[in-house]
């Protein structure tokens, strides 16, 4: 613009008679009064489009502070919970925080980014979300790029911790699978049926899961990891039901550092193994109580142990105040009896859980949690496990463990 200005100016300079005959001085001030104006435009321009993207995009956020301690006792060593929580007071298992974009490209498209850094990894920002979403017609919609992985009925704000009553979701079910993103595409379809409405979901794509600390972090590689969710609402109701299936590999050198010892000993192997999870879950909350229940099975199409498990809550809403309590199991399935009766219990996940909590709701953004969770019935006459406590030294001494978990969760 100042260029095009510029070349205004010059031809005036030197084409009109008026402009030679005007003296120098005002010559000089009517081309600083051209660029004061041209500054006022240039201002009014970077104005508006400040003010357009402002209209654009969303910001929007969530923090978890909290801190966790588990009482277990071991022949020999430290054991420490799925979850991060530790013998010590532990600050970092249940602190996260996340920041969302949302910018409308058009009235029917729009861009999501989100980072997100936790304690458990030592507070390294990730973008955890970063997708195209689509909105076909007004009741299709499409989405690309790096999704949640939608195994769970709590999968869309896993890590929204003032989103659900619970200071940590019920590891039975939601650590069976550790699935929180994929980068995939996924349609969905909105309807409804009477007094009923429901959304019907598919997508196909691939994902990179860690599987922790218990299988010394191996990486599970999902490719063709494709699904179908189908949700239900009625009045204070939900109902779900999901069904995932993917081709699953484990490089030899992760499967040794699971196993313990070279994998090729046994003749094993985990290459392109036909996968599926399944899920159903079923909820109400109409302001007074609260029931949430799920059932899931992880199944592996091999000599992996394969795993399903579940999760009762109830809770009551007396003003600010939410009690609540929750049962939860999680059992090993299809246990290959030809495998060393140490390599199975090393890799099956068996435990029961009673945990009693109370959430107060500090503001309506704010949310104060703490509870305390009883983990009992590792082992039986089939297995014996640490269920999802990781042990550096020996074994559990006891068949029962305790974790207290406190946290402040609010959202932005």
């Amino acid at each position: 613009m100042k260029k095009a200005l510029s070349v205004m100016l010059g031809t005036l300079l030197s084409a009109g008679p008026v402009w030679a005959q005007t003296p120098e001085g005002d010559v000089q001030q009517r081309l600083r009064d051209y660029e004061q104006r041209l500054e006022q435009l240039e201002k009014q321009q970077f104005d508006n489009t400040l003010s357009d993207a402002a209209d654009r995009i969303r910001i929007n956020g969530f923090l978890s502070a909290g801190m966790s301690r588990a009482e277990v006792d071991t022949t020999s060593g430290s054991a420490s919970y799925i979850d991060g929580a530790s013998d010590k007071w532990s600050h970092d298992s249940l602190t996260r925080a996340g920041v969302q974009f949302n910018a409308e490209l058009s009235e029917r498209a729009e861009a999501v980014v989100q980072l997100f850094a936790s304690g458990d990894d030592e507070f390294n920002a990730e973008l955890q979300w970063a997708y195209l979403d689509y909105q076909v017609s007004d009741s299709v919609s499409m989405k690309a790029g790096r999704i949640v992985a939608p195994f769970y009925m709590h999968s869309q704000y896993i890590d929204v911790g003032y989103a659900y009553p619970w200071a940590s979701l019920p590891a039975e079910v939601y650590q069976l699978a550790p699935v929180k993103t994929m980068e995939a595409v996924e349609a969905s379809w909105r309807f409804t049926t009477g007094a009923v409405s429901h959304r019907l979901s598919g997508f196909w794509g691939s994902s990179t899961v860690d599987g922790g600390e218990r299988v010394a972090n191996a990486q599970f590689q999902t490719d063709d990891l494709s699904g179908l969710n189908f949700t239900s609402y009625w009045r204070n109701w939900t109902a779900r039901a999901a069904y995932t299936a993917a081709d699953v590999s484990v490089s030899q050198q992760d499967l040794q550092g699971a196993l313990g010892f070279p994998p090729a000993v046994l003749g094993l192997s985990f290459d392109d193994v036909y996968t599926y999870f399944a899920g159903v879950g079923l909820q109400y909350d109409d302001g007074s109580w609260f029931f949430s229940a799920e059932k899931a099975r992880l199944d592996f199409d091999n000599w992996y142990p394969s795993s399903e498990s579940g999760y009762v809550t109830v809770g009551k809403y007396l003003g600010k105040w939410m009690p609540m309590v929750t049962w939860a199991e999680v059992t090993p399935r299809d246990l290959d009896s030809s495998l060393p009766a140490a390599l199975n219990n090393g890799l099956a996940e068996q435990q029961k859980s009673w945990t009693g909590g109370l959430r107060y709701s500090l503001t309506d953004s704010i949310a104060l949690k703490g509870e305390v969770s009883y983990y009992y019935d590792f082992s039986d006459s089939d297995v014996t496990t640490s269920g999802f406590f990781f042990t550096d030294g020996g074994q559990l001494e006891d068949d029962h463990a305790t974790v207290i978990r406190l946290s402040a969760d609010l959202v932005f």
